[in-house]
């Protein structure tokens, strides 16, 4: 009897550690991704809410105004430019504690969040090696040989394993001096030799349709310990450009909210 009561309590403690160790591995990253909530500016165009796990374009010209003189961490350009009060009007004006205005150039990336936000710099540069665009190119059967309006990439430990992985922006929409058949953009990353698409757009070229990507932002913007990617992708003329969120999920990169 003493035996069997034995068995039944050796195996209540080992289901409450089991339980413990559960929670900590995996809970406590649910339950802080859950709590999260934060409130994004990106650029003039995008505002975006984030809360109970779930994004909201907010579009509502009274939801927009209800963020007048609140405060936001403000970057521009890739780089934290401090703590300000906003305002909008025909673009989001900054202003110091005193309402002084404050001036600034570049892209605008601001945040209001009920947590500290991982935003992570990166810095873009000129293709040098076009092995894997000429995969890619090949994939969709379109010549290597092509010219481009865009060949920039950047690197970064985008899952935190303590190696860089590489990002690729690759287009030639918009070409002033010269016509392709079809036009093409593509966002990737290349990982261990593996390419993972994020965006990709080909179709039959009229010289003003397409879109031009362009890496934005990186931050862990919902508290989950992972980064996200903010890509913007620009359209002809004085069209909105397309702005668009990514996480990596189950191997895969994928929009979890878009401005349009």
């Amino acid at each position: 009897m003493k035996k069997g009561r034995m068995k039944y309590i050796v195996l209540i403690i080992v289901l409450i550690i089991y339980g413990v160790f559960m929670y900590l591995f995996f809970g406590i990253d649910e339950s802080r991704e859950r709590r999260a909530s934060t409130t994004l500016l990106i650029g003039d165009s995008t505002v975006w809410n984030y809360s109970a796990r779930d994004w909201m374009n907010v579009t509502n010209k009274q939801s927009l105004s209800s963020l007048d003189w609140q405060k936001f961490h403000v970057y521009v350009d890739n780089e934290y430019f401090g703590n300000y009060s906003v305002w909008l009007d025909d673009k989001w004006y900054l202003f110091d504690d005193n309402r002084n205005a404050v001036n600034y150039q570049g892209d605008l990336f601001a945040y209001q969040a009920d947590f500290d936000m991982d935003v992570l710099p990166f810095t873009l540069s000129d293709i040098d090696d076009f092995s894997y665009v000429n995969q890619v190119l090949e994939e969709y059967e379109l010549s290597s040989n092509a010219s481009y309006t865009l060949a920039n990439m950047t690197s970064f430990d985008f899952d935190k394993d303590g190696v860089l992985e590489d990002f690729y922006f690759v287009s030639n929409v918009f070409a002033t001096d010269f016509f392709p058949d079809k036009y093409f953009s593509f966002v990737f990353m290349v990982k261990s030799g593996k390419i993972y698409m994020l965006y990709e757009d080909v179709d039959q070229n009229d010289g003003t349709n397409g879109c031009r990507p362009q890496l934005y932002t990186v931050a862990d913007v919902d508290d989950d310990r992972s980064y996200e990617l903010i890509v913007e992708c620009s359209r002809y003329s004085v069209q909105e450009p397309v702005i668009m969120l990514y996480e990596f999920l189950d191997d895969e990169f994928k929009i979890t909210i878009s401005n349009q």
